[in-house]
């Protein structure tokens, strides 16, 4: 220190920057608060809809989708064309306690498209946090299933493959952390 400083202004000094050396942990805990809440508020978003939206705020989304049917159960919305329209969509909107927590977007379903996603999602999030392959007996035959989930932040993003009998079907799903269920799923 300076010869010239009183010596109660170098004990001020020394004092102002112990204070200074242990403010940075209370810094660095405030800027890991703010990383978990952005990551928290970055749920997913696909298209209009959105994690956390409310059954009549999805069906007010719809409206200009024109989907031609919706079936509708407690926790789910389920919008799709009829089977001869060329577009083919299958939106899955799936509620927990009435806020949207899980999005499944069907897609054309075939081996080639699903392993572009899965390197594509490879890329993106690095190794998948869950796989699932089941084999199911269903009325026409024999169902198989290969799922494979990633972690996005704080969501859930996966890809889903069927092949039953008579088709093929490819799914795209969006899922949160909520009390209803465990994701992934």
């Amino acid at each position: 220190m300076n010869d010239c400083v009183d010596p109660s202004s170098q004990a001020n000094l020394a004092k102002t920057m112990t204070y200074k050396k242990t403010m940075n942990p209370h810094i660095l805990l405030l800027a890991a608060a703010c990383l978990v809440f952005s990551q928290t508020a970055s749920a997913f978003e696909v298209g209009e809809f959105k994690s956390g939206m409310n059954r009549e705020q999805i069906k007010t989304a719809l409206k200009s989708w024109n989907f031609e049917k919706s079936i509708e159960t407690p926790d789910t919305l389920m919008t799709y064309d009829a089977t001869d329209n060329a577009a083919a969509r299958r939106y899955l909107f799936i509620f927990c306690n009435d806020r949207l927590v899980g999005f499944d977007q069907d897609v054309p379903g075939s081996f080639r498209n699903l392993t572009t996603i899965i390197g594509n999602y490879n890329t993106d999030y690095g190794n998948p946090i869950k796989i699932l392959a089941l084999n199911n007996v269903i009325g026409a035959g024999e169902k198989s299933t290969l799922s494979i989930f990633w972690r996005k932040f704080s969501d859930i993003i996966g890809v889903r493959y069927q092949q039953m009998p008579y088709n093929e079907q490819l799914t795209i799903t969006n899922q949160i952390s909520n009390n209803c269920w465990q994701a992934p799923r």
